[in-house]
């Protein structure tokens, strides 16, 4: 067989691995979904799927990093134009993020919930080990400190850690009261509103 053609049907095969497995993921729960279920919807064998992902929690990270794309290309474009304080930038993001996220709230969950799970590979990239999601929440405080409106002796690190704790926690709204973007963007608004005050430069 040809290396192009060989390369062809491995592509294929990733593509309906991924595609059976975001369906699974969002409709019965990442935990529920097993490999063989999602090698019978893909219609490859479980060998298969083998051969492409190392584990079903690399799967979800590959169908992760696929949607994840889409929401860093919109706030690439969006990012440059806010305006308002430190803390009015922080909840446009998130509010982007929540606005994108529902549109499949369930398999945002099974990926925050992955972020909790011990035996998942190092490869495997949950909530919480995006380095680009981290970055763009740091790269808002840094510009604060530039703006004058986030204390230059604040540790941005930590305070990335307290906003993404916050964003994840939140969508417990979602898992158990069915909230809408809306709603839990002004939750995350207030939890901003009480975290800024620990960055917020301090006057003597």
């Amino acid at each position: 067989m040809p290396l192009s053609l060989r390369k062809s049907q491995k592509e294929a095969t990733r593509q309906r691995v991924l595609d059976a497995a975001r369906e699974l993921f969002e409709n019965r729960g990442y935990e529920e979904a097993t490999v063989r279920e999602i090698a019978r919807l893909a219609g490859v064998s479980v060998g298969s799927v083998f051969t492409t992902f190392a584990s079903k929690g690399d799967i979800l990270s590959q169908v992760m990093a696929d949607r994840l794309e889409a929401l860093y290309a919109e706030l690439d474009k969006v990012v440059p134009h806010l305006r308002g304080s430190t803390p009015d930038r922080l909840r446009s993001m998130f509010a982007i993020h929540f606005a994108f996220e529902t549109r499949r709230t369930r398999l945002f969950l099974a990926h925050i919930a992955a972020a909790y799970n011990w035996t998942l590979a190092p490869t495997s990239r949950p909530y919480g080990r995006n380095p680009r999601l981290r970055q763009i929440v740091r790269d808002c405080l840094a510009e604060g400190v530039q703006r004058g409106d986030v204390d230059p002796a604040a540790d941005l690190d930590l305070a990335v850690d307290v906003l993404m704790a916050a964003y994840a926690w939140t969508y417990r709204l979602a898992a158990w009261e069915g909230a809408d973007a809306d709603a839990m963007s002004a939750v995350m608004d207030r939890q901003i509103g009480l975290i800024a005050d620990g960055f917020r430069p301090r006057h003597a």
